[in-house]
C-alpha cells in the first residue's frame, strides 16, 4: 500500500556527536509527540540553524519543524536511520504511563511553524500530512498513536495548542485531520466497529472543560461545553470509542450522550479500609444515607456553583474535628462514611479521599433532592440551593421541612428565604442556639435560590 508524497521533506542535520545530537539509534518508534515551536514567526530553517549553531550549547532538540514553505529535518526520522531527540522530559510519567517508553528513546517529535507572517493554512496541511506519513512509515495507527507535548508535561508545556490557535485549529481538531489525512493518502478507510456498551450506573466529575457529544468521537456533533467541576451522571461505559491520547474509554450519559473519561474522574465509594488501622471509624451508625435512586432523564444535576458554593461553605479538614454542635466532622463535612459508619476522633483521611467523599455525597443528596421536590420543576439555582441545604442539614431535615412544602406550593414564594432561616441553629449544651455559621449559609443558600 503506498502513501501518497505530498512534499519534499529537506534534511539539515545538526552535527554530531554534539547536546543536541547524540546519534543514539531507535530501536523501535513507538509514538509520535506533536510540539510547536513556542516562538512565534520563528520559521522551520530558522529553528533548524538555531539548533545547529547551539548544538553544544544546549540538549533539548526535535526530529522535524514544519512551516508553510517547507519541512526540515534536523535529526533523522524519515530521510535516514531514526534516531533519539531530546523533547520531552525524562521525569515526567505520562509518556510511560501511556506507551511504556520515554519519548526521548521512541517517539519521534514534530515542531509546528506559526505566528503572523506564517500562513497558517500551509503549515497545518504540511504539518498533519508529515505526522500522518510517519504513521505510515512506522505502522502506527493514527487514532492512537499521536499525543501532544501539553499532555505529556502539562504544568510546563502549552504545545502544541497555542500554535494551533495561530490557525483557527485545537488539538482535538488535529488529531481527527490526522486520521482523515491518513486515509486520504492511503486510500484506507478506517472500519468503524459497533459501540462495545457496558451498562454502568454512576457519575463523575469533569476535571477539565469538557465536550459533551452526540457520538463517543471528536468529529460529533457538540451538545454542550462544560467547565472543570461539573458533575455528570452516566448509565454505560462504552469501552471502543475514539482513542484520545490512547484512551477510548467514553462514557454514556442518562440522555445517550458521550463525554470521554479522560476528562473527568468518577466519583467512586472512598475505601475507608485504606485509613490507617488505629483511625479507622467504629461502626455506630443512627442513620443511614439515603438509599441512591437511579436518575432520571428529567433530572437536574449539581452544576459547578453548586459544587463549589458547598465546598466554600463546609471548608476542609483532613483530620476530624468537632463542628459547632459537637459532631465528629472530616473532609467537606463529612459526618457519615459511606459504609454507615460515623466519623470519630482521631480520623485522617487524604485530599483524594475528601474529594471522593464531597462528590459522592453531593451526588446522593442530589438525587434525594429529585425525588423530594416531584412533581414541581426547579431552575438551576433553586436546585443548587437545597441540594446544598441536604448537604448539610441532612435530606430527611429537608423532607420535613416548611422549606420544602412551601417550595412545592410555590418555587417562587419569597417566605422560601423565612424558611431557610429557621435552620440557622445547632444545639449546643443542651441548647437549641443561633450559629453565626450556619446563620450566614441560610442567607446565602436564600441568595442563591433566589439568584
Amino acid at each position: 500500500m503506498p502513501f501518497t508524497d505530498k512534499f519534499i521533506i529537506n534534511s539539515n542535520f545538526i552535527p554530531k556527536p554534539s547536546k543536541r545530537r547524540s546519534g543514539l539509534p531507535i530501536s523501535k518508534v513507538h509514538f509520535l509527540v506533536a510540539h510547536d515551536t513556542g516562538n512565534k514567526n520563528s520559521t522551520a530553517a530558522q529553528n533548524v540553524r538555531y539548533y545547529i549553531n547551539s548544538r553544544n550549547d544546549m540538549s533539548a532538540s526535535a526530529h522535524l519543524f514544519v512551516d508553510d514553505k517547507e519541512i526540515i529535518e534536523c535529526v533523522p526520522a524519515l530521510t535516514a536511520v531514526p534516531e533519539k531527540a531530546w523533547h520531552v522530559l525524562y521525569n515526567v510519567p505520562k509518556d510511560n504511563e501511556l506507551y511504556g517508553v520515554n519519548a526521548n528513546d521512541a517517539a519521534i517529535g514534530v515542531e509546528y511553524c506559526y505566528g503572523d507572517n506564517i500562513d497558517a493554512d500551509k503549515a497545518y496541511e504540511k504539518y498533519i500530512w508529515v505526522l500522518a506519513k510517519l504513521c505510515f512509515v512506522f505502522g502506527l495507527d493514527p487514532s492512537k498513536a499521536i499525543t501532544g507535548h501539553f499532555f505529556l508535561d502539562p504544568r510546563r508545556k502549552t504545545d502544541p495548542v497555542t500554535g494551533l490557535a495561530y490557525s483557527r485549529r485545537t488539538y482535538e481538531r488535529l488529531l481527527k485531520d490526522i486520521v482523515r489525512e491518513y486515509s486520504e493518502c492511503t486510500g484506507e478507510m478506517p472500519a468503524i466497529p459497533a459501540l462495545n456498551i457496558i451498562s454502568k450506573q454512576g457519575s463523575a466529575t469533569t476535571t477539565v472543560r469538557l465536550n459533551v457529544r452526540k457520538e463517543p468521537n471528536t468529529t460529533s456533533d457538540i451538545i454542550q461545553t462544560l467547565p472543570a467541576r461539573t458533575m455528570l451522571s452516566f448509565k454505560g461505559v462504552v469501552q471502543n470509542g475514539q482513542p484520545i491520547n490512547n484512551n477510548g474509554v467514553w462514557y454514556q450519559g442518562i440522555n445517550n450522550e458521550f463525554f470521554w473519561s479522560g476528562g473527568v474522574l468518577e466519583n467512586s465509594i472512598p475505601d475507608v479500609t485504606s485509613l490507617p488501622v488505629e483511625n479507622k471509624p467504629l461502626q455506630n451508625s443512627t442513620e443511614p444515607p439515603p438509599p441512591v435512586a437511579a436518575m432520571n432523564a428529567t433530572d437536574l444535576i449539581p452544576d459547578k456553583k453548586c459544587f463549589d458554593f458547598i465546598k466554600q461553605w463546609e471548608g476542609l479538614s483532613l483530620k476530624a474535628y468537632t463542628d459547632s454542635a459537637g459532631i465528629w466532622t472530616i473532609g467537606y463535612g463529612t459526618i457519615m462514611y459511606q459504609n454507615n459508619v460515623h466519623v470519630k476522633q482521631g480520623d485522617v483521611i487524604t485530599q483524594e479521599q475528601a474529594e471522593e467523599l464531597l462528590a459522592w455525597e453531593i451526588m446522593q443528596k442530589a438525587k434525594a433532592v429529585n425525588a423530594v421536590i416531584q412533581p414541581v420543576i426547579l431552575n438551576q439555582h433553586q436546585y443548587d440551593a437545597l441540594v446544598s441545604f441536604a448537604y448539610n442539614a441532612g435530606i430527611n431535615a429537608l423532607r420535613n421541612s416548611t422549606l420544602l412544602r412551601r417550595v412545592k406550593a410555590n418555587p417562587a414564594d419569597f417566605a422560601i428565604t423565612d424558611a431557610f432561616m429557621m435552620w440557622n441553629k445547632a444545639h449546643v449544651d443542651g441548647q437549641l442556639v443561633v450559629i453565626n455559621g450556619l446563620d450566614n449559609r441560610r442567607r446565602e443558600e436564600a441568595k442563591l435560590y433566589f439568584s
